[in-house]
């Protein structure tokens, strides 16, 4: 698939793996759509772009209506879009006893239902384009259960089976395609540890992903007319 003048919603754009896929792909020029909670880091990434037709909405994922609102304005100003990346995400790692029904409302919200609402909100303008694509970023923990991360677990185990479900559920139909990407841990500082103690734990053995290859990875796939 040939990026250039793509448009391409991408959620959680401020985030590490975000950043580095948005650098990617406007450089091969796609024309960008970020959605973030922070409007301050979102204007400036929008100015570190070549592509001035790329534009950016700010949105808080754990407030469900504002997410709504935020994709029904992407869907009613963009008619054709092409792809569609649910890249937002929340890390809070802790057992059920000190987790609270907040939290694990929000890490549902912002990991789950933000995808849910995107998907379905923006079906029309993606039912447009000709080669439409909508990739997910999943994880590890969506596949093995841990001990001490159930929220995340249980967000990251949700989205493969809505991903894999609308696989199936459009497979005969053909247009959006659905990819997901199950990644290891990534080297920025999403998760309760920091960027440091995760490079200090690298520099002991522990492996991680850089954002740059993630960042490599993913644009490759998304071109990839073959991609399974």
């Amino acid at each position: 698939m040939d990026l250039k003048d793509k448009t391409i919603v991408l959620t959680g754009a401020t985030g590490g793996i975000g950043r580095e896929l948005v650098k990617r792909l406007d450089s091969n020029g796609a024309r960008l759509i970020l959605v973030s909670k922070n409007e301050s880091e979102l204007s400036s990434l929008l100015k570190s772009l070549k592509n001035k037709e790329s534009v950016y909405f700010a949105s808080d994922f754990s407030n469900q209506r504002e997410t709504i609102d935020t994709a029904k304005k992407i869907s009613n100003t963009y008619p054709n879009i092409d792809i569609l990346i649910n890249a937002a995400g929340i890390g809070i790692y802790k057992s059920i006893e000190e987790a609270s029904i907040e939290e694990w409302n929000k890490t549902m919200d912002i990991g789950v239902t933000s995808v849910f609402i995107f998907t379905k909100e923006l079906m029309t303008s993606l039912s447009s384009s000709s080669d439409s694509l909508v990739l997910n970023i999943g994880s590890g923990a969506g596949v093995i259960p841990m001990s001490g991360r159930s929220l995340y677990c249980s967000m990251k185990f949700a989205l493969r089976g809505l991903t894999l479900s609308l696989a199936e559920e459009f497979k005969r139909i053909g247009n959006p395609k659905f990819c997901l990407i199950t990644l290891g841990s990534v080297l920025t500082s999403f998760g309760p540890m920091s960027f440091d103690e995760k490079k200090k734990d690298m520099e002991s053995g522990k492996a991680y992903f850089t954002p740059e290859w993630v960042g490599d990875k993913l644009t490759e796939i998304i071109k990839d007319e073959n991609r399974e």
